[in-house]
């Protein structure tokens, strides 16, 4: 007997996301709690951004980039629309998509600004990387797929310590208020409404918790590293908020609002952006751990963080439903070559792990 899976009738969320109620009208409790977002407008970011302009100064403001679609956007505004005098940081991932990397060099060379690439001086990175994922299949588990994403966590330490130096006091990102991934807060046992100063010190907290019940992840060698991920997690975590208190911090769309088309659309004709068409999304191709998380929500959940994005971007009246399940239908599936090339590079069998 084939089982129908049971969606939310107003948004596009399934049984199987964790925490999830439905009313008598098939309603789910993420929507009927959701509350839209209201960005803070153009006019309070362009008073932030004047505050920092200084002609004496080389740079008055740094962007760490990725080579994704929104990070790219918030370098274009500032400096083409703004004229803020940009410096770029960028970690060497080596986990980079290559289009990633095209991107980023595209970038930088049409907008004429100047680049730090920055890379670990050990293979940490790689080495963390190993262990955690050789411990998350040890023990599957949905609330620890955040783990694999621990060596980039380490990055926000030589961002703040770059832009001290450097005499730089406003740094901006690229992040998207609607991919802050709802059920991933469910998993950890954190509010869901909570601001995001707190939400990373519960995040933090709970993924310390579930790693006690999987000691694999705690390995002595391997505890500075997730030391150091917890306190410089992003611009909203306690390193960066009291090591670089003097520098102002903050992310360009919840200023402006997001919009997709206009997004996509500025940076595919003015500096020739792109992205592996092969993957139908133009969402966290960047890094090519994504698709290795996607796999494990889907083997564990059933679902990706696509299905929360795309389910708050219904509710935000960006796609209709229909749009949202006919893009999960061709987004979500699973990229078994570039999980096995990521499980190869770190010298383990995708034979194996995969099955």
């Amino acid at each position: 007997m084939v089982h129908s899976t049971i969606r939310c009738t107003q948004c596009v969320l399934t049984e199987k996301t964790p925490n999830i109620s439905f009313n008598e009208d098939g309603v789910c409790n993420y929507c009927t709690s959701y509350e839209k977002f209201r960005p803070h407008g153009e006019r309070r970011l362009l008073r932030i951004i004047d505050s920092h302009r200084n002609k004496a100064k080389k740079y008055e403001c740094m962007v760490n980039i990725s080579g994704g679609r929104d990070s790219t956007y918030t370098l274009l505004k500032l400096r083409k629309d703004y004229g803020v005098k940009v410096l770029t940081f960028n970690y060497a991932n080596p986990f980079t998509d290559e289009q990633a990397e095209k991107n980023i060099n595209n970038m930088v060379r049409i907008l004429g600004i100047d680049l730090i690439k920055f890379k670990h001086t050990s293979s940490i990175h790689e080495s963390c990387f190993k262990n955690n994922l050789t411990a998350w299949f040890k023990n599957p588990s949905p609330a620890m797929v955040p783990m694999m994403c621990i060596g980039c966590k380490l990055i926000w330490k030589n961002v703040v310590e770059t832009a001290k130096k450097l005499g730089i006091s406003l740094i901006v990102s690229g992040g998207n208020p609607y991919e802050y991934t709802s059920f991933k807060k469910e998993l950890l046992t954190v509010s869901r409404d909570v601001d995001l100063s707190t939400y990373y010190v519960q995040y933090i907290r709970g993924l310390a918790k579930e790693s006690l019940k999987n000691l694999s992840y705690v390995k002595p060698h391997y505890l500075p590293t997730l030391l150091k991920g917890y306190l410089f997690a992003n611009q909203t975590a306690i390193g960066p908020r009291v090591f670089a208190s003097d520098i102002e911090k903050i992310d360009f769309f919840h200023y402006i609002k997001w919009n997709e088309k206009d997004v996509i659309s500025r940076i595919t004709n003015e500096l020739k952006w792109n992205y592996p068409k092969e993957l139908h999304s133009t969402w966290r191709f960047d890094c090519r751990i994504s698709h290795l998380k996607d796999y494990m929500y889907m083997k564990t959940l059933g679902m990706t963080e696509k299905d929360d994005f795309y389910a708050k971007m219904v509710r935000e009246g960006l796609l209709t439903r229909n749009q949202a399940l006919a893009r999960l239908e061709k987004e979500n599936q699973l990229h078994m070559d570039k999980i096995a090339k990521i499980l190869e590079q770190m010298s383990l069998s995708p034979k194996y792990f995969l099955t």
